[in-house]
């Protein structure tokens, strides 16, 4: 891997707020982008889904072309571009020629600043995120992580909102009120946008001031406050019966800790220990592959801008269940009572660093690593601490990140067949 030091990125703000970050890689002929909007599903409120219905309709009409022209712009080129709403974001993802940069950014500029959302274009949206939704309502897995979220969350937090929307919602909403949500909170100070490839980064910096120069500024961007998760007294357990089905989807855990938090680094490797690496971590090979009880087992911590879940997940036999979930906790206890081995911490280390350079070794990771950067302040010269700071931690700090499982307090949701009481 090559080392991307902080002198060989370029980071511009221009005067409506937005962020700019270049990394010139010459010889690729190519170029990537990775932009976000802080304006995801945290603004929904008590609408799940606005975000994603208003992402998911800025490519099908700018007030200069319509979605046939985008797309046709796009496969003339040989380019793509993307937009998709999560909790915390909007992306917008994109991938030309080192020639076709100006245009792909101003394809991506009239979507984030003059999207237009034609009816006939945005019920064609709505109708497949409506069947989206009717489909992930029959699919255990899903019916499960929103149990758990309903379970681990405190009404009014964003984690425990459904991630795919509520039909409902989806149904009501009109193109107004997509236009309403954009003009709210898509705007310069909320965006920032990393460009990587084949290209001259001053001159990059110029086309991004050109295009999306010109883009008044909001009311600035902070992060709103919400209820905050208690921790629970005893264990909240809720299973959902669906007909006609075979296998139990379960979720175990509760909410984690920010990307921010100072005890990430410890808690995500205490996490990959878990049940991550390899065969997905000590709870894959016991659950899994010792004892057979799961066609999957894992663990997994969602750290952003806010603390997200916390949780294992398993999908077992119906009947497997309750020793599943006794087999996740002996798992856990075990970590948190000895702790991470010798070996097995050097495993994760090695792992992480390695990992980082797989993903840094193509431009489109390397757009979506430096906006992440951005995303979560981390500073520029973060690529050359990460190695140093995952070396540095060592197995007494890991053993307080893993004690902060609630093995005792936990939220579970399990959806499945119905089963015996």
């Amino acid at each position: 891997m090559t080392l991307i030091t902080a002198d060989r990125i370029t980071r511009a703000v221009l005067p409506n707020g937005l962020t700019v970050l270049v990394r010139s890689s010459p010889g690729s002929g190519s170029v990537a982008i990775h932009g976000y909007a802080r304006g995801g599903g945290l603004f929904d409120g008590s609408r799940p889904g606005l975000a994603r219905f208003a992402a998911s309709t800025l490519m099908y009409g700018t007030a200069r072309h319509t979605a046939h022209e985008i797309a046709e712009e796009l496969d003339g080129r040989g380019a793509s571009l993307s937009v998709t709403s999560g909790l915390e974001t909007t992306a917008v993802t994109g991938r030309a020629l080192a020639e076709d940069l100006p245009a792909l950014l101003g394809l991506a500029a009239e979507m984030l600043t003059e999207p237009t959302f034609p009816p006939e274009e945005v019920e064609k949206v709505r109708g497949r995120l409506i069947t989206a939704a009717r489909v992930n309502a029959l699919d255990t897995r899903h019916v499960a992580e929103r149990l758990f979220r309903r379970l681990a969350y405190p009404e009014g937090h964003p984690h425990a909102q459904p991630p795919d929307g509520d039909e409902r919602v989806m149904t009501a909403l009109t193109p107004d009120d997509l236009r309403a949500f954009h003009a709210a909170h898509i705007h310069p100070e909320a965006v920032l946008i990393a460009v990587v490839g084949d290209v001259d980064a001053g001159r990059v910096v110029e086309h991004v001031a050109e295009t999306l120069g010109p883009w008044a500024a909001g009311r600035g961007w902070t992060l709103p406050e919400f209820p905050t998760p208690r921790p629970g007294s005893g264990l909240r357990r809720e299973e959902l019966a669906l007909p006609g089905k075979t296998q139990s989807d379960l979720v175990l855990g509760a909410p984690g800790v920010a990307r921010t938090d100072p005890e990430y680094y410890a808690t995500m490797i205490g996490n990959l220990l878990l049940g991550q690496l390899g065969m997905m971590g000590r709870i894959g090979q016991n659950v899994r592959e010792q004892k057979g009880m799961a066609y999957y087992a894992f663990s997994d911590l969602r750290a952003g801008l806010l603390a997200g879940p916390w949780w294992a997940r398993a999908g077992v036999n119906p009947a497997n269940v309750d020793r599943a979930v006794e087999a996740i906790i002996h798992e856990v206890r075990t970590l948190q009572h000895d702790g991470p081995a010798v070996e097995e911490l050097a495993d994760a280390q090695t792992f992480l660093t390695g990992s980082l350079a797989v993903r840094l070794e193509t431009n489109q990771g390397v757009a979506q690593t430096l906006a992440d950067i951005e995303l979560f302040g981390l500073g520029l010269d973060y690529l050359e601490r990460y190695p140093a700071i995952v070396r540095g931690v060592g197995p007494d700090e890991i053993l307080r990140a893993i004690q902060r499982f609630p093995a005792d307090a936990y939220a579970l949701a399990v959806a499945g067949p119905e089963r015996a009481a």
